[in-house]
């Protein structure tokens, strides 16, 4: 009993540390990146929005492209559909917008293990400069995206990604997602503080050029995270992946504990399969794993187990609400539940990537192999 007693106080220690360095990074970054972020040049860009669903939010995601504060861009919506309600939508915002440069692409493309890979093909070919920004479709920009983008592709540099941070959830299913994505924005801000970077696809700069010089979509086209696969071409290139300072913000609308849980065990089995070092780590970020190690730790410090692992779960979740609130991300009535929503809906997604190697994306099973299609 005291062995283990050490080693649940060396794990309460350890994931105690790596949360409050994600606190402390969240508050950090933004500062830290934008001095950093020193690139003066507006070069042409064009900005590739994939689109399939009409999501919650998705009129007012699009419409923000439109909105953007940046000498010149043109916006290429590229769809596998000829017609859709979210290309109604698209059509009547390039007519609301006639100054824009925007026009719709099909694309038929099927090389690719994945679906948003796919969608990209043709905008990719069509695009008529070399900078090219894409953006999902649940994502809204505010109005100098484009161009605080622009200031961390700083030389040396050949992808930046922004970090997703959650807004407007309508529910009690979306407030859990919501904390779900503002718990790795924490973790993604902190990577971003100590210099680090890593491929997440919400939003991407680079240069089509460069990802010629990779091999094309064919460099990546074997590959279900095209964000990491791309991140990690381009490092072979010698050219770094940056967070920018500004974060976006990704519209949740209403959800049901099915699709998150679906969704969340689809980017646990990817993770498993790219990230095969760090995912095993994965439950020091949890806070209920935390609180059991408290209680078996308890004796060391002369205190009840309930107590040890209440006050760990008490304090855990006042820190992290109250980082959300001073950096103005949603807090509600619902967040005490939906925090411990979150974290049982977490490890239990965890778990399950450890059972199999299947994934289920845009109503397709994909086996996951290392990160291949097979």
């Amino acid at each position: 009993m005291t062995f283990l007693s050490i080693v649940a106080a060396l794990w309460w220690v350890s994931s105690c540390v790596v949360f409050l360095m994600s606190l402390i990074g969240a508050v950090l970054q933004p500062f830290v990146q934008k001095r950093r972020a020193t690139c003066a040049d507006r070069p042409a860009v064009s900005l590739i929005l994939p689109v399939k669903l009409l999501n919650p939010g998705f009129e007012q995601a699009q419409r923000s492209a439109f909105r953007q504060d940046y000498p010149d861009y043109e916006i290429l919506f590229s769809s596998t559909d000829k017609q859709s309600p979210a290309l109604d939508v698209v059509h009547e915002l390039i007519e609301n917008f006639p100054e824009r440069q925007a026009r719709i692409l099909q694309s038929t493309a099927n090389m690719a293990a994945s679906p948003k890979m796919n969608n990209l093909v043709a905008p990719l070919a069509a695009a008529r400069h070399d900078v090219i920004v894409t953006k999902d479709s649940n994502i809204t920009l505010d109005a100098d995206t484009i161009q605080a983008f622009m200031r961390s592709f700083t030389p040396g540099v050949g992808l930046v990604c922004a970090v997703p941070v959650a807004v407007r959830s309508e529910n009690y299913a979306a407030q859990i997602e919501a904390l779900i994505v503002n718990a790795h924005a924490r973790v993604l801000l902190t990577v971003s503080l100590l210099g680090c970077g890593f491929g997440v696809g919400k939003v991407m700069l680079f240069k089509r050029s460069d990802l010629e010089k990779l091999g094309g979509i064919d460099a990546v086209s074997d590959t279900i995270a095209e964000d990491s696969a791309i991140a990690k071409g381009f490092a072979s290139l010698g050219l770094k992946t940056r967070f920018a300072h500004r974060t976006a913000a990704q519209e949740i609308g209403r959800r049901n504990l099915h699709e998150i849980y679906e969704r969340q065990s689809r980017w646990a089995v990817i993770r498993r399969a790219m990230e095969p070092w760090t995912f095993p780590l994965e439950p020091i970020y949890n806070s209920l794993v935390t609180a059991f190690a408290a209680a078996v730790a308890a004796p060391l410090a002369g205190v009840s187990p309930l107590f040890a692992a209440a006050s760990t779960l008490g304090i855990w979740f006042v820190a992290e609400i109250g980082v959300a609130a001073l950096k103005g991300w949603e807090v509600s009535f619902w967040s005490p539940l939906a925090f411990l929503g979150r974290e049982i809906l977490s490890l239990m997604a965890w778990l399950h990537a450890w059972t199999t190697r299947d994934v289920v994306w845009a109503n397709k099973c994909l086996h996951v192999y290392n990160g291949e299609r097979r």
